[in-house]
């Protein structure tokens, strides 16, 4: 599905998708085609820009992990630093 080109091909193919799990008795499913539902129009937004936000959270992933090896770091000047020197090595 994320790998069609075409945006028209990507929808159809998700409404195919719905459709199967409509279809299917696996009650997991009914409870994802839910959650996949209510990001429909950010999923669609994908398939139009095929942009994602996976280096913001990467990076926000990366300063929570420098403040739990820190202790809190309890200056935030000090935080501001530990994350400009840890993007050195991007």
């Amino acid at each position: 599905l994320l790998q069609i080109p075409d945006v028209k091909e990507s929808i159809q193919a998700l409404n195919n998708w719905y459709e199967n799990v409509s279809q299917s008795k696996l009650n997991l499913f009914y409870r994802a085609k839910g959650t996949v539902k209510r990001w429909e129009q950010h999923i669609i937004n994908y398939f139009k820009t095929r942009i994602t936000n996976g280096f913001a959270e990467g990076l926000n992933n990366k300063i929570k992990l420098i403040k739990r090896i820190g202790y809190g770091v309890p200056k935030v000047e000090n935080l501001k630093r530990r994350v400009f020197l840890s993007l050195l090595s991007i």
